[in-house]
């Protein structure tokens, strides 16, 4: 386990070597740790759905078989999958669309090993109370929450801090 010494020794470093303030280079050596898992994020979430039932869903083998339609009695398809919670980073929604009519469905799968992000705790409100609040991987499309990526230096509207709105 690094220590907050430790830590801060690296960020000074790649400070020094790159030009870099301190809260730039916190954040790239942050982003440089979650690239591997930032990747297969993105993986497990885009994918283009197959065109027949006759071949593999190409989201990874996770999905479910698509149920029969109980409007139509066509069937159900694998279309899209995308975070499920705004806590458990191991949680996906799977949306299945009927291939003859508007029915859908979705379904909450945990795949685990495959997070769209990373959960901490932190501490809120006036009695210091933790909380669990979760980080979006740059790229990940999140329904509820944003990513990294997505929010810019200064804030969640992508305007310098300080900044005049």
């Amino acid at each position: 386990m690094t220590t907050n010494r430790g830590r801060k020794d690296v960020i000074r470093d790649r400070m020094a070597a790159t030009g870099e303030s301190y809260n730039v280079a916190a954040r790239n050596l942050k982003a440089m740790k979650d690239t591997a898992a930032t990747r297969d994020a993105v993986l497990v979430q885009r994918w283009t759905p197959a065109d027949s039932f006759d071949v593999p869903c190409p989201c990874g083998g996770t999905c479910e078989p698509g149920e029969t339609c109980g409007h139509c009695h066509a069937r159900h398809r694998h279309v899209k999958r995308y975070p499920g919670s705004t806590t458990e980073v191991e949680t996906w929604a799977d949306r299945y669309e009927c291939t003859g009519c508007s029915s859908s469905y979705t379904l909450t799968v945990h795949l685990a090993g495959r997070p769209w992000g990373v959960a901490g705790t932190v501490v809120r409100g006036g009695s210091g109370e933790e909380v669990v609040q979760a980080t979006v991987f740059p790229g990940v499309i999140h329904p509820l929450l944003r990513s990294e990526a997505a929010e810019g230096p200064g804030g969640s509207d992508g305007r310098e801090r300080g900044a005049p709105r």
